[in-house]
């Protein structure tokens, strides 16, 4: 299981070839800096999550974190302007549902990622894939971050499988 949810943040070593020479993947780093709003952007989740979500947070004292739902209009916008959002009525937005599960973490440093990561397990939450904001991330739009991802999730899938 937790193989699963470390496949886009993997701190080992042994990550295959095609990914480190892919300037897109950034391995995450215990010593990273926080870089961007402090978000979860969540695209694929039902909005009926959202407790179990501020569980798990409350859980790692991360009730700081805005709990963002991925909506329709954001697909076409950079993941920046997408976890700067401010949703007061998820009822009233569309949430986007026809996405692959992933989470984006914003403004956490390298550690608060990996305990995130580790913990997420316990949250009873079907695991998505998880990545994080980073700087050449930033200003691309998200229809394009989630092609990416879930190229990279495939392919360390299938590396974990063989």
């Amino acid at each position: 299981m937790k193989k699963e949810i470390q496949n886009l943040f993997s701190y080992a070593t042994d990550l295959p070839s095609e990914l480190i020479e892919d300037s897109k993947f950034v391995p995450l780093n215990s010593e990273d800096p926080k870089y961007g709003p402090p978000a979860l952007l969540l695209l694929g989740f039902q909005v009926e999550e959202v407790a179990k979500i501020q569980q798990l947070l409350t859980e790692l004292d991360g009730e700081f974190l805005e709990v963002i739902f991925c909506t329709e209009d954001m697909i076409n916008r950079s993941l920046w302007e997408a976890v700067n959002t401010k949703q007061s009525n998820l009822e009233a937005s569309t949430v986007a549902t026809s996405l692959p599960r992933i989470c984006f973490l914003s403004g956490l440093t390298g550690e608060e990622m990996m305990m995130f990561i580790d913990a997420f397990p316990e949250s009873g939450l079907e695991p998505p894939v998880l990545a994080a904001l980073v700087p050449n991330s930033a200003d691309k739009p998200l229809s394009e971050l989630i092609e990416e991802i879930m190229g990279d999730h495939e392919m360390l899938s299938a590396r974990q499988k063989s």
